[in-house]
This record gives structure tokens, C-alpha cells and sequence, in this order.
């Protein structure tokens, strides 16, 4: 009885360590993203926010997010509070590494990791995300795209990352 007792606490203390070295090794491939504090306003009347009056219409807003690589505001089409969404532009893969941003692609449908460099796309990860929702498709990301509140004021929307 002593030996089946002895041999179930190693299995379990075995199946404990694969756990925590699963969780160890997927914080270092970066596929994790640390809290940020969003708080700011969006005009919606200010002439660099005009193409969010359309439906896939999208603006980039600089110096927000995480490592201030700035947050996609994206106009989904919907009705409601769901009209608008913003995520975070860092990629969920590596979001350490000075590639990992996220773009809209051209079709304003998707969003990829990676960034123009003039008229020329540099890939990064070529994880694949949907524009509307945020959720990966495509590529090494086990996770969607960080989603930040979104409250439409009417003329305003303002973006946290809290509700």
C-alpha cells in the first residue's frame, strides 16, 4: 500500500513539473502580454479620423498600448457598442521583438503582424488576425490580438483598458 501511495505522489509531482515547465517555456517565446494602461479620446469630428465613419475604415493611434507601438481603432460595420474596436498593435508572438507589430492589410478585412516600410510589407511573425474580432487565423499566435474597451460618446469614443 506504502509503494502505491509513494508511486501516485510522483506522478503527480512529475505531471506538476511538465505544467509549470509548459507555462515556463511559452513565457519565453513571448506568447504573453503584460497589463498596459489605455486610457485616452478619440474626436470622431477631426478630419485624421474621417475614415472611422466608414465601415473596415480604421485609424492608427500612436504612442498608446503596449511599449507605445500605438492601438487600431477599426470600424466593424456592426450596430451598437459594437461598432467600434481597438487592439493593441503588438503582436501576441514575441511581443518583445522590434518587428512585432501588427498592420491592417490591405483589404481592411485582416490584420498581420508585420509593418510597411514605404509601400513594401515587412513580415514578422505571419500570424494572420480577423480585423473585426481580433481573433488569430493564421500563423504561430495561440492567442488573438489584445482587445481594449471601446465606449462610443456619440462625437467621441474613448478607449481603455478597463471597462
Amino acid at each position: 500500500m506504502k509503494i502505491i501511495k509513494t508511486a501516485l505522489l510522483f506522478c503527480l509531482a512529475t505531471l506538476c513539473f511538465w505544467a509549470c515547465r509548459k507555462d515556463e517555456n511559452q513565457n519565453q517565446q513571448g506568447d504573453f502580454f503584460p497589463p498596459v494602461n489605455v486610457d485616452f479620446y478619440v474626436n470622431l469630428n477631426l478630419p485624421g479620423y474621417a475614415d472611422l465613419q466608414f465601415t473596415n475604415g480604421y485609424v492608427y493611434e500612436p504612442n498608446q498600448g503596449y511599449k507605445q507601438r500605438g492601438v487600431i481603432i477599426y470600424n466593424t460595420g456592426f450596430e451598437g457598442q459594437e461598432k467600434y474596436v481597438a487592439f493593441d498593435r503588438s503582436c501576441p508572438v514575441n511581443v518583445d521583438s522590434s518587428c512585432s507589430y501588427v498592420s491592417v492589410e490591405n483589404s481592411t478585412l485582416f490584420f498581420r503582424c508585420g509593418q510597411f516600410s514605404g509601400s513594401t510589407f515587412v513580415n514578422c511573425c505571419g500570424s494572420r488576425f480577423v480585423a473585426s474580432n481580433g481573433s488569430q487565423i493564421e500563423g504561430p499566435a495561440k492567442r488573438g490580438l489584445r482587445q481594449y474597451y471601446v465606449r462610443n460618446l456619440g462625437t467621441q469614443l474613448h478607449i481603455t483598458a478597463t471597462p
